[in-house]
């Protein structure tokens, strides 16, 4: 027989258990959050187009799930920030999977809280229409364009991220609970967002998807401008960041730059992220999984640096040719030839 205490704290596990499922979403909201995603049978032209995509898409995150398990990829951080994100939430929780908050920000409008319900029919196919154009997008190349993500998400019946964001994550698996405005003050400007409440039943846990409309001007990180005090506050913290146009590289967005590594402890990215120069041997060890030759010079994007120690530490790794394509490389061969992701991890003092 169990003790009284015992049988209290098992019912107290349990009702946590079942409350972190719970959620605040009206069933109309549950099913446009459907619609988007092409889960419901409403729109059997929208399901079969997505469903298309996000067959590729699915498969190519179970082949990178695959690949980084067998490199005993595990980062340890409760908190991970993508800079320069887009919606590019499928490589973000495939090399990021547990982590408990998912902050990211790019230049898209947050589109929240979405007008959806009241649109007419007409503009309700133009929603679902952009939500699949960027979902090819993403399946034929694994990033975005500027180009094309502001092409969509500015077209006033998309009016932003936000519903993309939503039909991405339900097709990934993840149960959306809630959401709500989210938005970091500065200096005369207010940079605005949405954070998402979700449940992985796989996992059996929330986490939760916080994005902001951020343009880095070049001035940002300093003391009293709201993003110091925001990403401050975060602790210590994982980055993700890939097909960043290397806007880290050079100086002029330094004060950001440091104000993020200064609490960083876990990097993944491709070449286009952090210098390899922050990342010093004597403190951080150092993995590259596939290979890395150069830099690509992109049309209007900041020039990257020239990397000789990324390019010594690709030779002496000898790595394999990646399974699937990750950062810019893709643009130059389009294979995987020169694909490569670097993980940085911080070692103990």
């Amino acid at each position: 027989m169990i003790p009284n205490y015992l049988f209290l704290i098992l019912l107290f596990v349990f009702h946590c258990q079942v409350v972190s499922n719970k959620s605040n979403l009206t069933q109309k909201e549950s099913d446009i959050f459907a619609e988007w995603a092409g889960l419901s049978t409403n729109d059997p032209i929208h399901q079969k187009e997505m469903d298309i995509s996000w067959n590729q898409l699915i498969s190519r995150r179970t082949l990178i799930t695959d690949y980084v398990n067998r490199k005993e990829h595990n980062p340890q951080v409760k908190t991970v920030v993508y800079p320069f994100s887009g919606i590019d939430v499928l490589n973000l929780f495939s090399f990021y999977p547990t982590c408990e908050n998912y902050i990211l920000f790019g230049l898209e409008d947050p589109g929240y809280p979405s007008k959806y319900s009241e649109l007419s029919e007409k503009e309700k196919t133009i929603v679902k229409l952009g939500i699949r154009n960027l979902s090819n997008h993403l399946a034929g190349r694994n990033y975005f364009t500027y180009r094309k993500m502001k092409e969509e998400t500015k077209k006033k019946e998309l009016n932003g991220a936000y519903p993309v964001f939503v039909a991405f994550l339900k097709r990934m698996g993840k149960e959306v609970l809630d959401s709500k405005e989210e938005s970091i003050i500065g200096q005369g400007i207010e940079y605005k967002g949405f954070q998402i409440i979700l449940f992985d039943p796989i996992l059996k846990k929330r986490q939760t998807l916080t994005y902001f409309k951020i343009f880095l001007i070049g001035n940002e990180g300093s003391p009293g401008d709201g993003l110091f005090e925001y990403f401050s506050n975060l602790g210590e913290i994982g980055i993700f960041t890939k097909s960043a146009e290397y806007l880290f590289h050079g100086e002029k967005r330094k004060s950001f730059r440091d104000l993020l590594l200064k609490q960083a402890t876990f990097i993944v990215q491709d070449d286009s992220g952090f210098p390899i120069r922050f990342f010093p041997e004597s403190k951080w060890k150092r993995t590259i999984f596939g290979r890395y030759e150069k830099s690509w010079n992109l049309s209007g994007a900041v020039h990257p640096e020239e990397q000789p120690e990324l390019i010594q530490l690709s030779k002496d790794t000898n790595d394999e040719i990646l399974p699937f394509p990750f950062g810019y490389g893709y643009l130059g061969t389009k294979d995987n030839r020169q694909s490569a992701v670097l993980v940085f991890k911080k070692k103990q003092n």
